[in-house]
């Protein structure tokens, strides 16, 4: 017969899984947290980015989830201001417990949620945000999309190989518009330029007038748009009113869907950066899956939707190979080995030494309110 400080041994090792489990991780479920812009300027944005992610989990979910375990995503609403962002990590880090943090929205309130995340040793994984300030190494953070700064290195490279030089910049009045005034700035000084007129613009479009003015006096042969929601929306709108008509250029975060849906038939002449192949083509596995989610979904096809997709569809991939005994630390080095990972006719480049999934920027056009690619 086997001896009775055998079996409590047993039985204590039997238990010491769960005793160890990893915070936000349950037999049930991965709890996995967002705080983002759910109100405000640009809370079209947000809202088309998560549900592109939603669709994916949800069709993981259906399936029986990751390893049994069904993902959970809980958001909370930070208006785009950086200070309750922070709050909100706190609490999803302290109070919620939350295993990793996805899709974490905006320049501003990432460079106060990343320092809070990398101290707690939490992943924070997809942020949407291509600020080249947020780009240095931390073994935590995972970046899915292009720098702003190569979108804006296309733009420029095909303004001035076009014979283009009068170039123009209208950014945010804050850290978003800072950080791409900066690589506007530094792509056109590698050039030999430098822009023409640089307007700032507040998030919520109040003073997109007086911009466009500024915007009309000097009169540039293009334009780069360091904008997204309301004030892309009321830069063009002041623009035409004023017979000011520069080709204009914007970044990845332009909503554009939510222009054209304002602008109709005016939201013309635009030419956007983007950071994922286009959803309104078939050339890639993955599109094709994200429209069939969509449509039965009956969710709006965006680049923005598409984006939220793709960055789960990856997050899901490293969750997956961190095994049925998920930690954070086995997350980390999950994601670290899909370098080469074919996500559907996309490569996947994150490893040890590089957390940046892709440098794909594509130049999409926008004529009488549809896209032309």
């Amino acid at each position: 017969m086997r001896p009775l400080k055998s079996w409590i041994a047993a039985l204590l090792l039997a238990a010491t899984p769960l005793v160890h489990a990893e915070i936000g991780v349950t037999a049930e479920r991965i709890l996995i947290g967002q705080t983002g812009a759910a109100s405000g300027p640009l809370a079209t944005l947000n809202s088309e980015y998560l549900g592109g992610a939603g669709l994916y989990f949800d069709t993981v979910n259906r399936g029986g989830g990751v390893h049994g375990r069904k993902i959970e995503l809980i958001t909370l609403d930070d208006a785009y201001d950086a200070e309750r962002a922070e709050q909100n990590t706190r609490t999803l880090i302290q109070d919620r417990q939350v295993f990793a943090l996805f899709g974490c929205f905006g320049t501003g309130p990432s460079l106060r949620t990343i320092p809070v995340a990398t101290e707690a040793r939490v992943p924070f994984f997809a942020p949407y945000t291509g600020a080249d300030i947020l780009r240095s190494m931390k073994p935590e953070v995972f970046h899915m999309r292009a720098s702003y700064g190569q979108e804006i290195e296309k733009i420029v490279s095909h303004l001035v190989s076009a014979g283009i030089t009068s170039i123009g910049v209208v950014h945010h009045a804050d850290s978003f518009g800072t950080a791409g005034l900066d690589v506007a700035r530094k792509a056109l000084a590698g050039r030999g330029l430098t822009a023409v007129v640089e307007v700032p613009v507040k998030a919520s479009a109040e003073d997109a007038e007086q911009a466009a003015d500024k915007i009309a006096q000097t009169n540039p042969a293009a334009l780069i748009m360091v904008t997204a929601g309301k004030s892309s929306i009321g830069i063009m709108q002041g623009l035409r009113t004023r017979d000011a008509r520069p080709m204009l250029y914007g970044l990845s975060v332009i909503s554009a869907n939510q222009l054209i849906k304002t602008l109709g038939e005016n939201a013309h002449g635009l030419v956007i950066a983007q950071v994922v192949p286009s959803p309104f083509r078939f050339d890639h596995e993955v599109v094709q899956a994200y429209r069939n989610a969509a449509e039965a979904a009956k969710v709006e096809i965006s680049y923005t939707s598409l984006e939220g997709y793709m960055a789960a569809k990856v997050l899901t991939e490293g969750l997956t190979r961190a095994s049925a005994e998920l930690t954070r630390d086995k997350l980390i080095k999950a994601l670290e080995s899909l370098k080469g990972w074919d996500a559907g006719g996309v490569k996947i480049g994150f490893s040890p030494r590089d957390h940046v999934a892709s440098k794909f920027v594509d130049l999409a056009i926008i004529s009488r309110g549809k896209y032309l690619r």
